[in-house]
């Protein structure tokens, strides 16, 4: 037992996770200034607008999710048989074909703008073209993060992180000041982005060699078994962020203004322990490739992840209005009553995301079945019971306890055999 709880904070995971977990906390402070800054130099009407807006960048960026979990399992690989030349091949080739795409999404939007405008309930068409930037600079900051991750440059893939985010809240910020609004506050994560990729491409440069000799001509990518992947990270997206948007769909802007100020804070309970997995999954990836076992780092994970969350969501819970007056101001003080229960509520999904990326690292996909049948049942729920912020909450609880019973009931199944 002395020896678990040694390997806990000391072992592989825990070493490895450090750089991360520093980085992690520092970023989510920063992020969550952003957040407050946002919060108070916007109307809160503005600030509903905004909320959504990135909600729906999470969801629509999730095919970025799954193909960064995906490259970052075949660096790994690379990385134990030492190759260069064909990190380097992977590299390049990768966003050759994401420019192309790019170009296509580019001509799509364009001819279809108000259609998307209505599809989305986005009600300027500036906001819409600004997701589009934003969207085209993140396909390959995503390529450029899963190289970090999949080499193991944990210190650089924290740093940029945290960097990422200050330059965000400086430039936002000085957007906002000149009167740009909304459009200020996205341009904020447009300019922050674009910055990091040029800056991450510097770190990995040295490591992308563009020797072929040894490099065929067969894709390195399976897409056919990225789709379940696809469809888990989707429906992970959905799960977790469908609720904003269909909070400024049913509810009046000054609540869906409230609703956001508790669900960004309330997330960051599930957000705390995510560099553990961004840790675990290059790592698990490597021992899969290897043909060592690594249930061990996947305890450790968990066991982790429960405490951090679990102590986030109590904080809220018993100081909820102190940190809502304090952060956000009195205009949003009904947030508390919110978020008082939003950590719970979010709480079963940090301990689903640990779980699905030891998963995927080797290859299985079992949450995106479990998914794709909770997350409709999610949006269904939402739909008949909707008649208070509370009613919401209530949804995504209950949505992610079936997932923690179901998913890890069926693990524990797996390890004991």
């Amino acid at each position: 037992m002395r020896h678990q709880v040694k390997q806990l904070f000391l072992g592989k995971l825990a070493r490895a996770s450090s750089w991360l977990f520093v980085g992690g906390v520092a970023g989510g402070i920063l992020g969550y200034l952003f957040q407050i800054i946002m919060g108070r130099m916007l109307s809160v009407a503005e600030y509903g607008i905004f909320s959504a807006l990135m909600a729906m960048i999470v969801v629509i960026r999730a095919p970025m999710t799954t193909l960064s979990m995906i490259i970052s399992r075949r660096v790994s690989t690379y990385r134990s048989e030492q190759d260069n030349g064909k990190l380097g091949y992977l590299f390049y080739w990768i966003n050759r074909k994401l420019l192309l795409i790019a170009v296509v999404l580019i001509v799509l939007v364009v001819f279809n703008i108000k259609p998307l405008q209505n599809f989305l309930l986005i009600e300027k068409s500036a906001h819409l073209y600004l997701l589009l930037i934003i969207l085209l600079i993140a396909f390959p900051q995503a390529v450029n993060n899963a190289y970090l991750q999949g080499l193991q440059y944990f210190k650089w893939l924290s740093v940029s992180g945290v960097l990422a985010t200050l330059l965000k809240i400086i430039i936002a910020v000085i957007l906002i000041y000149f009167g740009l609004g909304v459009a200020g506050a996205l341009g904020g994560v447009i300019f922050s982005t674009f910055i990091i990729l040029i800056l991450t491409y510097v770190v990995l440069r040295p490591s992308l060699s563009k020797n072929n000799a040894s490099i065929s001509n067969t894709t390195h990518l399976l897409f056919k078994s990225a789709m379940p992947v696809l469809l888990a990270n989707v429906a992970f997206a959905v799960m977790t962020q469908i609720d904003m948007v269909l909070v400024k769909y049913y509810f009046s802007e000054q609540e869906v203004g409230i609703y956001a100020a508790a669900s960004i804070l309330g997330k960051a309970v599930m957000y705390l322990p995510g560099g553990i997995a961004m840790a675990l999954f290059p790592i698990v990836a490597e021992n899969h490739a290897s043909g060592k076992s690594s249930a061990h780092l996947m305890f450790q994970a968990v066991g982790v992840t429960a405490l951090l969350s679990l102590t986030g969501a109590l904080f809220y819970y018993f100081f909820a209005d102190s940190i809502i007056v304090l952060l956000y101001g009195t205009d949003y003080k009904e947030a508390a009553n919110v978020l008082k229960y939003f950590g719970f509520a979010i709480l079963p999904m940090a301990l689903v995301m640990v779980a699905e990326h030891f998963l995927i690292a080797m290859g299985r996909v079992l949450f995106a079945y479990l998914f794709m049948v909770v997350a409709p049942l999610q949006l269904i729920a939402i739909y008949y019971y909707h008649d208070t912020l509370l009613d919401i909450v209530a949804v995504l609880s209950i949505s992610g306890i079936i997932l923690v019973v179901s998913g890890y009931g069926l693990l524990w199944r797996t390890f004991k055999k």
